[in-house]
């Protein structure tokens, strides 16, 4: 009798163990993820400055007509705004 009681307890240990252990690993890829999102959208900023930069560098030195520069600045920030809305 003594020895079911006790198996039963390793067995209710054991599971409330491997549950602690499956939620910290979920908070972890949960933070793991979010990390990810983040360095990405920092990432798609920097390169939507360059390319608005660079831009802005052939417009001012003659290499591009000002209505292409205008049009190619319209679309960087449309795609700017799709990528805030995702």
């Amino acid at each position: 009798m003594w020895s079911g009681r006790r198996d039963d307890y390793f067995e209710q240990t054991g599971r409330m163990i491997a549950e602690q252990l499956q939620r910290s690993r979920s908070r972890q890829r949960a933070k793991a993820v979010e990390y990810s999102r983040e360095q990405a959208e920092k990432s798609r900023k920097i390169v939507h400055e360059t390319e608005a930069a660079e831009l802005e560098r052939l417009a001012v030195l003659g290499q591009i007509p000002q209505a292409e520069y205008k049009a190619r600045m319209a679309a960087l920030e449309e795609d700017t705004d799709e990528g805030t809305r995702q």
